[in-house]
């Protein structure tokens, strides 16, 4: 019994010892109320994080006439708003734009792409390929080929955060885009991916830079010359780094210019540090190409207004289907009496008329007898034939189109109508045609 009068006394006195306990704890940890201290209000451009300055560069651009065009048929990983900027570039330079394909039509099929390449190129001074999702293959790496020995410039842009397959013709020419993306993990803007470049190769394209900013680049290899070196704290995910990493470089000619990264070019990221010169820099590089155009580049060899001129009046009805022609084409032309050595000029006549042009036939070596003499064939008898022949000189170009008669001379204009006179080019600028069918063609005129 006195043992369970000591346990119910045990027991009612353990809520009080609790209470005690805790009271005590309390009383000798509290320190008061936490009150926190007032808030710094922070103006809103304050709390935005800018550790590299916005540069916008101020130009007034040298005008020159040209023609660059955008690659669209090749399932391009871009939309065309995104390089507006570079485009609004390019068209302050005086060029005029316009693209490979349409992005709204379904994926072109490859034969598709072929003839979209051969009907465009020709007419450009500049090809811009960005962020091509589907590769280009042999014979369209030959019609651009065939555009870069005639002078043409190239600009390639790759980058690791987009999908894209261009080394298929970025290596025909020395380039590879590397796989990987760079990142600098010691100094960048607010991340890692995105690197800053310092050092430069003297270039037009790198002309008054002193830093700009990547956001996903890539490094490129290239025969030909590096322009931008990341510095040593600046890495690949994908390559070993045994020299510093290059994401602008250039072909051995000169005439193409890959970049490893895309994103420099949006908004914001366009105007951070130098930015805004490097693409004012590239659209100077689209805008001065060498580009030469001949004979199989016809009609888009013309680029100013064209003067028609006849060897008589007689000829007029050809003379209005070449000014179609040319306009179809958007090239403007007038029928004129008297030639403007200062013009571009089409001289349209018959065998008998050929001493109005005896000059350019001379160049040219060809001359016009009982047969017609050229450098290139044994003779060849001008019944049933007709010649076209392109002269320039100190950046004038002559077209001059002879035949044995007016209707051989019509069909003539027919040929260059339809691209068929390319197959009877005897040189890049002189093509000799078996037009009527009375006659063997000139292929066995030609022959011993």
């Amino acid at each position: 019994m006195s043992l369970l009068r000591n346990k119910t006394w045990i027991l009612a006195l353990a809520p009080i010892t609790g209470v005690l306990f805790f009271g005590a704890a309390f009383g000798f940890f509290y320190r008061g109320v936490y009150e926190p201290p007032p808030a710094n209000l922070v103006a809103y451009q304050d709390a935005i994080s800018q550790p590299y300055p916005i540069r916008r560069h101020a130009e007034i651009p040298v005008q020159r006439k040209g023609l660059l065009l955008v690659d669209n048929a090749h399932a391009t990983s871009y939309d065309e708003n995104e390089i507006s900027g570079l485009l609004a570039r390019v068209a302050d330079r005086g060029y005029s734009i316009e693209f490979l394909g349409d992005r709204t039509l379904p994926p072109f099929r490859p034969e598709e792409r072929l003839a979209l390449l051969q009907e465009k190129l020709p007419k450009a001074d500049t090809f811009a390929v960005i962020l091509p999702r589907v590769d280009f293959k042999r014979a369209e790496l030959d019609i651009v080929d065939e555009f870069i020995r005639k002078g043409g410039r190239l600009l390639l842009i790759g980058d690791p955060g987009r999908p894209h397959d261009i080394n298929a013709l970025a290596e025909e020419f020395g380039i590879l885009f590397q796989e990987g993306f760079l990142y600098n993990l010691v100094e960048h803007d607010l991340n890692f991916h995105n690197i800053l470049v310092r050092d430069f190769s003297p270039d037009e394209v790198t002309q008054g830079l002193s830093e700009v900013a990547f956001y996903t680049a890539g490094g490129v290899k290239s025969s030909g010359s590096q322009l931008a070196f990341t510095d040593e704290n600046t890495f690949s995910s994908m390559v070993e780094r045994v020299e510093p990493f290059s994401p602008i470089v250039k072909s051995a000619n000169g005439q193409i210019l890959a970049l490893g990264d895309f994103s420099f070019m949006l908004p914001p990221n366009s105007t951070t540090v130098d930015n805004d010169r490097l693409i004012s820099n590239i659209a100077d590089f689209l805008t001065n190409s060498d580009r030469r155009f001949d004979l199989a580049d016809f009609p888009y060899l013309f680029r100013d207004e064209v003067d028609i001129l006849l060897g008589d009046a007689g000829l007029f009805e050809v003379g209005s289907s070449m000014k179609s022609l040319l306009g179809a084409n958007n090239v403007a032309s007038q029928i004129r009496g008297v030639e403007d050595v200062t013009r571009d000029t089409i001289f349209l006549g018959l065998y008998e008329h050929s001493s109005n042009v005896a000059q350019y036939l001379a160049l040219a070596g060809v001359q016009i007898e009982d047969e017609i003499l050229t450098p290139f064939t044994p003779d060849i008898a001008r019944t049933g034939t007709s010649l076209v022949l392109l002269h320039e000189s100190q950046g004038r170009k002559v077209l001059v189109a002879l035949a044995e008669s007016r209707q051989d001379l019509g069909d003539t204009i027919e040929l260059l109508e339809t691209g068929e006179f390319k197959g009877g080019l005897l040189s890049d600028n002189l093509g000799v045609y078996q037009v009527s069918t009375t006659e063997p063609p000139v292929e066995q005129a030609l022959l011993p």
